[in-house]
């Protein structure tokens, strides 16, 4: 008592054992068309959402240049002080190496 089970297509109902090659042929050729599809918007979503952080990142720079501006001109000597003081222990830590 041996059962079989045909399996129907989605698109039209018919068997595999009905589906010609031409039809099979147009029905691979729409699921590649829809795989292109998902990949096209998942890249459009992964560039959107670049854009968004990217917008993010410039709001937050320019946040952070403002604070630097605003201590510069409330502290402009420890300012300076604070920049001789990079510079001469970035020369110094050059200068060792070599």
């Amino acid at each position: 008592m041996s059962t079989q089970t045909s399996v129907k297509s989605h698109a039209n109902g018919k068997s595999v054992d009905d589906i010609t090659m031409s039809e099979a042929i147009a029905q691979f050729k729409e699921a590649t068309s829809s795989i292109y599809d998902a990949v096209g918007s998942i890249g459009s979503a992964t560039a959107a959402n670049a854009k968004v952080r990217l917008n993010e990142g410039k709001a937050r720079a320019i946040e952070l240049e403002e604070k630097a501006e605003e201590v510069v001109r409330a502290k402009p000597l420890v300012t300076v002080g604070v920049a001789f003081a990079a510079g001469w222990l970035v020369s110094h830590l050059l200068h060792r190496r070599h």
